[in-house]
């Protein structure tokens, strides 16, 4: 009896820390094969993105672009343009520190609410957290969160926690251990959504492997699907960028 009561004791003891072991395993090689030289995911700290693809927000997708101007850790703006002609339409949506503020086509100017920032916060939070650059950072909780296939690859996820920000999970290709899924939920108009967005074509970007494809899901619907992406590092990004129009 005590000999099994010494084995369950160790199995409590060691268990966590095996599990940790191999998060952290995990991480470490997702880091390496993002890029040559992981100090190099730094870079993400300053990044531009600009993309085309298509939007699935209407009833019949349309042609689209993006760009997105980002400095970690609160600083975001992104804009969308769907459509061409009469039938164009454009959205932006910015914060940074304290403050926050859209527009769109058909909708003035106008401050986020402090919920309205809250909630876009997690967004950002999401999009650093794809860079992963944030992973090698201290006060991430990681654990494995099981195996799974996209596009027929397998991968596997690793769960990330970090207050107060909500729980992401990344899922590596499980030979390349590229970033290939990430999944996370943020709330919109006081409703918690399910978004997931999925990598492809990972291309070298100046020692960095970035996805030349990318798509997005809320709540299992498709809204958008990038085809074309080009990723900048600038030194700084002028402070303009980030201000409310007048």
């Amino acid at each position: 009896m005590r000999r099994h009561a010494l084995t369950l004791l160790l199995i409590l003891v060691t268990t966590p820390y095996t599990r940790a072991d191999e998060a952290t395993d995990l991480r470490d090689k997702a880091l390496a094969a993002a890029a040559k030289d992981p100090a190099a995911l730094k870079k993400f700290r300053v990044h531009t993105i600009k993309a085309k693809g298509t939007s699935r927000l209407t009833p019949e997708p349309v042609n689209a672009t993006f760009d997105m101007a980002a400095e970690w850790p609160g600083k975001l703006r992104a804009s969308w343009e769907f459509g061409a002609g009469a039938n164009k339409n454009t959205a932006t949506i910015c914060a940074f520190d304290d403050q926050g503020w859209r527009t769109a086509t058909n909708i003035p100017l106008g401050d986020l609410t402090p919920e309205e920032l809250t909630d876009f916060r997690a967004d950002v939070y999401a999009v650093f957290m794809s860079t992963l650059f944030p992973l090698a950072e201290d006060g991430n909780t990681l654990t494995l969160a099981g195996r799974s296939k996209v596009n027929g690859d397998a991968v596997i996820g690793l769960k990330v926690s970090r207050r107060p920000w909500p729980d992401v999970t990344l899922y590596f290709d499980e030979t390349t251990f590229l970033l290939r899924k990430m999944v996370y939920r943020s709330r919109e108009a006081g409703v918690v959504l399910t978004k997931e967005k999925f990598y492809e074509e990972h291309k070298d970007v100046g020692g960095l492997k970035d996805p030349g494809r990318e798509r997005t899901m809320v709540q299992g619907r498709e809204v958008y699907s990038w085809t074309e992406m080009e990723f900048a590092f600038p030194d700084k990004i002028d402070p303009k960028t980030f201000e409310k129009p007048r």
